[in-house]
């Protein structure tokens, strides 16, 4: 057999692996293997007249079809049980409950630190607005007995004067 014809052989086999095992899909395999080969000992003049063909491909393909099966078996009990559509539910609930319950935590630390930083700010401004208060109306007592201190003394030279005024008057 050639390189080529062998090669073709091989390429139908790997096909062969990679299809799930049940009886129809076997008996079609083992069927195409066989009029590939005819066709192949056709070209060449013999034919295959027996009713298994070559004893080494007929075990790698028997290898091949319980590979798959015994894959497919593994691969079938290594399965995680299926979850119906209530459960996915339910853990994407418990899982979204759980994040909207860390970001309220986390909004609520934040939120509370950035309020008592407000708290201290304001009660900064408050405090300074009293003193500025404080200050003005220390200023406007200050300016008010200063004033009354004037008006006093003008007040005092203001009667001084009318008494001496008076004075010229009666001569």
């Amino acid at each position: 057999m050639s390189k080529d014809k062998e090669n073709e052989i091989r390429y139908r086999l790997k096909i062969l692996s990679q299809l799930e095992p049940s009886p129809e899909t076997s008996e079609a395999v083992v069927q195409k293997v066989k009029d590939t080969l005819e066709k192949i000992q056709g070209d060449s003049g013999t034919r295959i007249r027996r009713p298994f063909f070559n004893t080494s491909i007929l075990k790698f393909a028997t290898a091949a079809v319980l590979l798959i099966g015994f894959g497919f078996i593994a691969g079938r009990l290594a399965a995680p049980a299926q979850l119906d559509m209530e459960e996915i539910q339910k853990l994407i609930d418990a899982r979204l409950d759980k994040s909207a319950e860390q970001t309220l935590a986390a909004s609520s630390t934040l939120m509370d630190r950035r309020i008592n930083e407000m708290i201290v700010l304001v009660e900064a401004a408050r405090e300074n607005d009293r003193k500025w208060v404080a200050a003005a109306l220390d200023k406007i007592v200050y300016d008010i007995r200063a004033d009354t201190a004037r008006l006093g003394n003008s007040l005092v030279t203001l009667a001084a004067r009318t008494n001496e005024l008076h004075k010229y008057e009666q001569n």
